[in-house]
């Protein structure tokens, strides 16, 4: 009895990971195809169709950050419908409230609030886009790389030997508390995205 009832466990369970891959599978190819039309080289687009998880799709987006976050790929409602509850933990965030502290990379999309401190030898590189609105709390001997888009609005300091470099696109707002120690430094792209 005890045999049967493991054998048919494993085996639903079997059943449900075959569901899951094809599931991911269809999700890597429309992604790919969305790709696709928006000229991604031949390289990406081969890697991106092959991906059989959520999670590998996750880490492609970061590592092809720029492509996406220029061309607005894959769009706010598909993240929220494929990846919400999944993707934070790689620190993208769409529409959510954030405290973060040292964070390797920080993706805020969408409405995102929120702050993220950066301290000690820290090194952060976040992107900031859409309407979200985030402050930014360097100290110690932290480096941040911070790219802003679109209405976002970014409040940075620096304090210590901290160092901070903005690079700043299309409308976004950027705003430096007086009297810091360290080191920001915005510089005007004077285009809309990459």
């Amino acid at each position: 009895m005890y045999f049967c009832l493991n054998f048919l466990i494993k085996n639903q369970k079997s059943k449900i990971e075959n569901q899951k891959s094809k599931i991911t599978m269809n999700l890597s190819k429309e992604l790919a195809k969305q790709a696709q039309r928006l000229n991604v080289c031949t390289e990406w687009h081969s890697e991106l169709i092959n991906l059989s998880d959520k999670k590998a799709l996750i880490k492609m987006y970061l590592k092809g950050i720029d492509f996406c976050l220029a061309n607005n790929y894959p769009s706010n409602e598909f993240i929220r419908a494929n990846f919400k509850g999944m993707m934070e933990e790689f620190g993208v965030f769409l529409d959510d409230r954030i405290d973060l502290r040292n964070p390797e990379k920080c993706v805020a999309l969408g409405n995102t609030k929120g702050c993220v401190e950066i301290d000690s030898f820290g090194v952060s590189e976040i992107f900031v886009k859409h309407d979200s609105e985030l402050t930014i709390n360097a100290k110690d001997n932290a480096f941040v790389m911070i790219d802003a888009f679109d209405n976002s609005v970014v409040h940075v300091s620096a304090d210590g030997n901290a160092k901070v470099c903005v690079n700043r696109y299309g409308k976004a707002r950027i705003g430096e508390r007086v009297g810091c120690s360290g080191v920001i430094k915005i510089i005007e792209k004077c285009k809309k995205t990459y």
